[in-house]
């Protein structure tokens, strides 16, 4: 295939004949095609940093093969592969000003000056920074060297840019906002890259595909959409942050299987219920505070005690407890009324639901 194959790749640390070695990757298969982003998501310690470096030449490999358009990579060092490389330390060069940073590989590959200069502005302008050539880097946000590292390693054109982490060392909100500038930068170069994160919503927005990895192993590689609406298995969903499991041939599970509408596909035992998969349709006793009871097209599928509410980026989340289902987050209108203590009707968000 073109593109990067990853195939039954395992990695190993320690020692194995004195019982102390690790398996940091185990087995795992994945390809990326050209022009394609896949987004390697994980919780710290699953392996994910293990298989890019793997892929860069960092690390031997115990076992399977990693190639690039069909051509095996073995013994083919660092330098030559070909592949970018961006980490979370953008690890720039504090004595070179910013245009000297982004022309760096372009000079160790002696390009000449014109189109190393012509080249730089393309990049500073596709990163959000246009003008900022003769910028000293000690002046730079951190964001604003993020957006740097990431111009310096698309200028050499790499056949593969490796990200492990790149946006980790930053607030929240410049996280979000980097993401989507990271995302657009890719996708405007055409550039094939592996892009490794803990967090979901990154691997959302920057990847065309995002493989879930977990103790070295893959669990699946989907589209993100997809991803969440069809995870492979409860350890899937658990990490994608499914709230509550219901067993859809119990008691409890009867009314969530009539709130989804009549029959289910072959093999479905199990209804996973995200965050606000359950919505308050009203409280079952005191003072009315919320409209609606449930009705024929949203039918109360249980009823719960709510023990705290928080008002969340526009919308009210009652934390409820529920017979069957234990703790879960339930939301409501905005500037719906209740209060710890209450009993709450719950109606079923179908589309906060995956079966599995």
């Amino acid at each position: 295939m073109d593109g990067l194959m990853i195939d039954a790749l395992s990695v190993r640390y320690g020692d194995a004949r004195r019982g102390a070695e690790v398996r940091a990757v185990d087995g795992v298969t994945l390809e990326v095609q050209r022009g394609e982003v896949l987004a390697l998501l994980g919780p710290s310690g699953c392996g994910k940093s293990s298989v890019l470096r793997a892929v860069a030449g960092l690390e031997p490999l115990a076992a399977g093969s990693v190639s690039w358009d069909g051509a095996d990579l073995a013994g083919v060092p660092v330098h030559r592969r070909g592949f970018g490389l961006m980490f979370q330390d953008g690890q720039l060069f504090p004595h070179r000003d910013v245009a000297g940073n982004v022309e760096y590989g372009l000079r160790m590959a002696r390009i000449p000056r014109e189109q190393r200069r012509a080249r730089v502005a393309e990049l500073l302008d596709v990163v959000g920074l246009a003008g900022y050539g003769a910028r000293a880097v000690a002046t730079l946000s951190g964001g604003e060297r993020q957006r740097v590292a990431l111009a310096r390693a698309l200028a050499p054109r790499p056949r593969l840019l490796l990200l492990d982490e790149p946006l980790s060392a930053l607030d929240r909100a410049l996280r979000e906002r980097l993401a989507d500038d990271v995302r657009s930068a890719l996708v405007a170069t055409g550039t094939t890259a592996l892009f490794v994160t803990h967090d979901h919503d990154e691997a959302a927005t920057v990847g065309d595909r995002v493989a879930v990895m977990s103790a070295g192993r893959l669990l699946q590689a989907a589209p993100p959409a997809e991803l969440w609406r069809r995870p492979a298995s409860r350890e899937v969903a658990e990490f994608l942050g499914y709230q509550a499991f219901v067993d859809l041939d119990s008691a409890q599970g009867a009314a969530i299987r009539g709130a989804l509408g009549g029959d289910l596909p072959a093999g479905v035992r199990v209804a996973a219920l995200a965050e606000g998969a359950l919505v308050v349709a009203g409280l079952v006793v005191g003072p009315v505070g919320m409209s609606g009871s449930g009705s024929a097209e949203a039918p109360v599928v249980a009823s719960g005690t709510v023990l705290a509410t928080a008002f969340r980026r526009g919308r009210t989340e009652l934390s409820v407890r529920v017979e069957g289902l234990g703790r879960v987050t339930a939301a409501a209108a905005a500037g719906a009324v209740a209060a710890p203590g209450d009993e709450v009707a719950l109606t079923l968000d179908r589309k906060a639901v995956a079966l599995l």
